[in-house]
């Protein structure tokens, strides 16, 4: 049966996060899938992660420590290595789930003409206790495209063939490059298999991407936003609401951290575009919330004092 099995890459860029790699690194090499080929691709880290790395070096197929110009160009040289029939990114601070490849082998077996699988996602803590979970479901398409949507699968959680590798290319220098890949996958016809398993968790801390939603969203809409630009669909009325829409979420998360962090004159220039961009926005009822905690301060107990009264994250953008 090994020999009828495909062969699955597993990816991991690194770069100082020596306190979660150990965990990421054990997650892969322990799934007990014989037909495995493990890629680290570490930025040249400067704390234990090098350290951690070698550790495990006999279970690992490949890996190198040097500077880089980013997330993107570390993937880049692992797809260049890349010798498996269907490959996975896995950061260096997330998990794939117990037997996840298994039960992404078995879906590629029963459905070999299918390119492009996703799953569902655990949120994990700093501490990797669990705080959620998500399956995703495709949205409506919106000029044919589902990601328009937004990034509405998990990275860890998606496998593609080399076939995908072979047409579509490499990352381009986005730092949400995985939305920007889905879109260029949609435009050559590929759609993804959501299979109703869980396979990987996510995790959510202060040095994570992830954690930063203000630029999440503004990278959202840029990454739409040059897409729509470089494939002729800002024409497209639906598109151009939905660019719109994203444009409106961006300007309400940073209204409301803002005001939620007690930065007053930031809150007031952030409602001004909120309302420039949707005047309607003023029959929603999260909007004369907002205003009521802008005049009347805000409770220690406000139940969305947590969400968005946060500490700046620590995420390396470069």
């Amino acid at each position: 049966m090994a020999q009828l099995l495909p062969k699955i890459t597993i990816i991991t860029p690194s770069y100082n996060q020596g306190q979660f790699i150990e965990q990421t690194i054990r997650s892969v090499t322990e799934q007990e899938y014989p037909e495995l080929e493990y890629i680290i691709i570490d930025g040249g880290s400067t704390d234990q992660s090098v350290d951690v790395i070698k550790k495990y070096a006999d279970k690992i197929s490949y890996w190198i420590s040097e500077k880089d110009q980013g997330t993107f160009d570390a993937n880049n040289k692992a797809l260049a290595k890349v010798t498996g029939d269907f490959w996975c990114i896995v950061n260096s601070d997330d998990l794939l789930l117990p037997g996840a490849l298994k039960k992404v082998a078995e879906a590629i077996i029963n459905n070999p003409d299918q390119k492009w699988f996703a799953g569902g996602i655990h949120y994990i803590d700093e501490t990797g206790r669990k705080t959620g979970e998500e399956m995703p479901a495709s949205p409506e398409r919106i000029a044919g495209y589902a990601f328009i949507n937004g990034c509405w699968i998990s990275h860890p959680t998606v496998f593609l063939s080399k076939d995908v590798l072979q047409e579509v290319g490499h990352f381009e220098k986005y730092h949400l490059m995985d939305l920007n890949y889905w879109l260029r996958m949609e435009k050559k016809g590929y759609s993804p298999m959501i299979l109703p398993e869980y396979l990987a968790a996510l995790r959510i801390h202060v040095d994570c991407k992830s954690f930063d939603r203000i630029k999440i969203y503004k990278e959202i809409n840029t990454v739409l936003s040059d897409f729509a630009e470089n494939n002729t669909l800002k024409a497209n009325y639906a598109v151009q609401q939905a660019l719109r829409a994203h444009k409106g979420n961006y300007y309400k998360m940073v209204f409301l951290t803002h005001l939620f962090n007690n930065e007053k004159e930031q809150s007031v220039t952030w409602m001004k575009q909120v309302l420039k961009n949707k005047p309607g926005v003023v029959f929603e009822k999260w909007f004369w919330g907002a205003v009521k905690r802008m005049v009347f301060g805000i409770d220690v107990n406000d139940p969305l004092r947590e969400e968005f009264a946060f500490d700046k994250s620590r995420a390396n953008w470069n």
